[in-house]
């Protein structure tokens, strides 16, 4: 009668050795899907196109735009948001984007013009490949109602 080995608690040294090759390949195959579907920074998350890109989160910033029966204003971001901002701009989701939104839109109303619509638009620096001068790149624009109070 044959007995197989009691668990120990450990990987098997066949999975042991697998295990960070697997983890890489699925970090890399995420960061692939990302760039191509969701626009994040080649900076961000595993950083595998940082050194095929100068698109680095510091080299992308925000506009933001509020509007109401044809009055369109750019507004100021406080710096209280800057790490929203960050966030949004590195990895621009309708859902990062819509959540900035809702913030600023809450600090726009405070009693003045009930605003209509919220427009977030998220630039990155570019340089043309023949010139290297430098130029914007609109990577994603987003357009929200604001909620009446």
């Amino acid at each position: 009668m044959s007995r197989s080995p009691a668990p120990t608690g450990r990987l098997p040294a066949t999975l042991a050795r697998w295990l960070p090759a697997v983890v890489l390949v699925l970090v890399a195959a995420n960061q692939f899907r990302l760039a191509h579907t969701e626009d994040i920074s080649p900076w961000s998350g595993g950083g595998f196109g940082m050194f095929s890109s100068t698109d680095a989160p510091n080299n992308r910033h925000l506009h933001a735009f509020v509007q109401n029966e044809g009055i369109r204003r750019e507004v100021v971001i406080p710096d209280r948001l800057e790490v929203a901002v960050r966030r949004a701009t590195t990895l621009p989701t309708t859902r990062r984007l819509g959540k900035l939104g809702e913030e600023l839109a809450s600090l726009e109303s405070g009693g003045r013009i009930r605003w209509d619509e919220i427009e977030l638009q998220v630039w990155a620096l570019t340089y043309d490949p023949d010139t290297l001068l430098p130029e914007g790149r609109l990577v994603e624009r987003e357009r929200f109602p604001v909620a009446a109070d």
